[in-house]
């Protein structure tokens, strides 16, 4: 006699935390320190729960529609809106791709190729080394709780089964993109200065001394000086991508604008 009334003060409450899940999923499922096969499913869901329950107090939802259909059209949308909030920060992880690729090409590591453990593709030495130092740099300055704080004021902007697709949500995922693009050329641009000077000191060495081999002594100079650039211009990657990721709560607010408005 007592479970239906129980049973219908629970649902209410079950439907919530779904909903608040449902998000939270979409975000770790596009993560990308957590999205690669390196970490198991069971530790995934594991934590979108845990951090499901944490935040189920700070998140007051409004009563939710008993209708299954919209109930689940509704359940994608909140997936769909963490995947957008993950996809800035995956964005700016991808610009460290694009920006090892080109290095790994002009230092002479382009035959290199590793298996990135995290989506089991092949990706070059240097993109492991600038990820590896995005994610330490991104742990440190405590980014990872500028996404936290995004679930909780992702429901300010959007709520519940409130997300609107625009043109002009295009047009920002377009502009991410071109920062990618821009962040990896900046990320490069001190190889790339150092391989141009040093292939011109070449080109004039081979005109002087035409009895050197040039083609065979650039390949361990062209390696040499691009690791010592590379060396050398530590510090100042490490302060852009920290610079990066301290806009990083700029750009989710800016998605989440979109999306809430439509």
């Amino acid at each position: 006699m007592t479970t239906a009334p129980s049973l219908h003060l629970l649902l209410p409450e079950f439907q919530s935390f779904l909903v608040l899940v449902s998000r939270i999923g979409g975000i770790v499922a596009a993560f990308p320190m957590l999205g690669g096969r390196t970490v198991p499913a069971q530790i995934k869901i594991a934590l979108v729960v845990m951090l499901g329950i944490v935040l189920s107090p700070l998140i007051h939802l409004p009563p939710l529609s008993q209708d299954a259909l919209e109930m689940t059209a509704g359940l994608v949308s909140e997936s769909l809106i963490g995947l957008v909030i993950g996809l800035g920060v995956r964005l700016l992880f991808g610009a460290l791709e694009v920006a090892g690729d080109l290095l790994g090409t002009q230092i002479g590591f382009g035959a290199v190729q590793l298996v990135d453990p995290m989506t089991a593709q092949h990706s070059s030495l240097l993109s492991e080394y600038f990820r590896i130092i995005a994610s330490l740099v991104f742990l440190s300055i405590n980014a990872h709780m500028v996404v936290v704080a995004a679930i909780v004021t992702s429901y300010e902007a959007i709520p519940p089964f409130g997300a609107r697709l625009s043109s002009a949500l295009g047009e920002e995922v377009l502009q991410l993109s071109q920062h990618m693009f821009v962040v990896a050329l900046k990320l490069s641009a001190p190889v790339l200065v150092a391989m141009i000077l040093l292939n011109l000191l070449l080109a004039m060495l081979g005109r002087a001394v035409a009895q050197i081999n040039v083609f065979v002594l650039s390949f361990p100079l062209t390696i040499a000086g691009g690791l010592l650039v590379l060396g050398l211009a530590l510090p100042y990657t490490v302060s852009l991508f920290e610079q990066e990721f301290t806009g990083l709560r700029d750009t989710i607010e800016r998605l989440l604008r979109v999306l809430g408005h439509g």
